[in-house]
């Protein structure tokens, strides 16, 4: 019975090594081409350009395109990888919501919820609840 347990988990988790495999070749092949067709499309500019210009300055001209083009890439990746704090206020009003802690319709000055005359529970485990997410956000 164990020997079939490990079979089966050796089995899956290989299997998804390899199809993890595949994909990951076949998108290093995908970047192959597109950095090939690249490669084509600013060689075709240059001779283009070097007949109108002296191959010098196109030359010139094309090393300013890519490093153009790679900041802008640079600056739109850093842009996706860069992430964004949430604000630890609604993280906590977000949290009790979905665990009941607070209504959706609100609360009153006092702590005490619209629809429960017993708040005490309530209210320590709120104070739980935020202590905890208060924390956690302050943890670096």
């Amino acid at each position: 019975m164990l020997e079939d347990i490990l079979s089966t988990v050796l089995r899956t988790q290989f299997r998804d090594v390899g199809r993890r495999t595949r994909g990951a070749l076949l998108e290093v092949a995908a970047l192959g081409m597109i950095g090939l067709a690249t490669i084509f499309v600013f060689v075709g500019i240059f001779i283009w350009l070097s007949g109108r210009i002296e191959p010098w300055q196109a030359a010139f001209v094309m090393g300013g395109a890519a490093l153009i083009i790679a900041g802008g890439l640079m600056m739109v990746g850093r842009a996706l990888l860069r992430r964004r704090e949430p604000d630890p206020h609604e993280q906590i009003v977000s949290m009790m919501q979905s665990l009941g802690f607070l209504s959706s319709t609100g609360t009153t000055a006092k702590g005490h919820s619209d629809d429960d005359n017993e708040a005490g529970p309530t209210m320590v485990a709120a104070a739980l609840a935020a202590g905890l997410m208060l924390g956690r956000s302050f943890k670096r």
